[in-house]
């Protein structure tokens, strides 16, 4: 850990998508937001400052909330000349284990500090303050920041070196990604065959494959309602970065078939719907 650490714990989101935003508003109703920044201009968001410099000069605690590796290290070489050993930069974005190493180097080579902070969960989890976060790095340093992720999360999940929160967040994600394709066809098939919503929902509640993400998408699903909390193609980026960074002895054959799925579903113009409109591809004229 690069010295001297601050006393000011404020923070800076550099990225305003989904995620992003629902941290700086929730940041910022505490009282922690010194500023926010977004690639492409952003309005309704407090704290907002077009340069990229202010953002980082006003907070000691800078928050990455990018869509992928290449955006990570990109804006990581943006940022690194403005560093000092005052910054913690924590990358919350899903990346190739390798991506977070890679970027690691890069913030410390400027003498500022790095930790992942893989976010576990979707909006509606960020807005209601809901997310697990898995945590990579110096044991150390993420316990000085734990007073700035306690207000974003219930759960702060000490995972290991750096690296090992990423794989972490790609482990519980590809089993989420086949879950919620299971869920879609179980649905599918109940409605198609003569049960109606309410007689689904209740035999599955009482089945062992209800959990919480039955629970999330149930009323989505009753509504028809497709708008993103979770964007299909981030699940399809994310299946495609475990399969590409598995090293298991036989393969993951269920995840290369789910990434068929939603790939499909991608090229279908469903990408930006959330995951659950791969219902639309099994049983759309319901």
């Amino acid at each position: 850990m690069n010295e001297p650490l601050p006393q000011d714990l404020k923070v800076t989101v550099l990225g305003l998508g989904i995620m992003g935003r629902a941290l700086a508003m929730n940041l910022h109703e505490d009282g922690m937001l010194a500023a926010c920044w977004n690639r492409s201009p952003r309005t309704g968001v407090p704290m907002y400052v077009e340069d990229l410099g202010e953002a980082v000069a006003s907070a000691s605690v800078l928050f990455i909330v990018v869509i992928d590796g290449a955006a990570v290290l990109e804006l990581v070489d943006k940022i690194s000349p403005m560093l000092t050993n005052e910054h913690i930069v924590v990358q919350t974005a899903t990346v190739k284990p390798q991506e977070n190493i890679e970027a690691s180097k890069r913030v410390e080579s400027a003498g500022a500090n790095f930790v992942e902070a893989l976010m576990g969960g979707s909006e509606v989890a960020a807005v209601q303050r809901k997310l697990p976060l898995y945590l990579g790095g110096e044991k150390e340093l993420a316990d000085y920041l734990d007073p700035v992720l306690a207000l974003l999360s219930p759960a702060r999940l000490y995972v290991g070196e750096i690296g090992q929160a990423s794989v972490a967040k790609l482990a519980m994600n590809l089993n989420l990604a086949m879950q919620l394709e299971a869920l879609c066809e179980s649905y599918a098939y109940a409605i198609a065959n003569g049960l109606n919503d309410d007689q689904y929902f209740d035999v599955l509640r009482n089945n062992t494959g209800w959990n919480y993400l039955c629970e999330y998408k149930e009323p989505k699903l009753r509504q028809r309602d497709f708008a993103p909390q979770f964007a299909l193609k981030n699940m399809l980026k994310d299946v495609r970065l475990a399969l590409a960074t598995d090293t298991t002895r036989s393969g993951l054959s269920l995840l290369k078939a789910t990434e068929k799925i939603y790939a499909a579903g991608d090229k279908a113009g469903l990408g930006e719907e959330d995951m659950l409109a791969l219902y639309k591809l099994i049983n759309d004229k319901d």
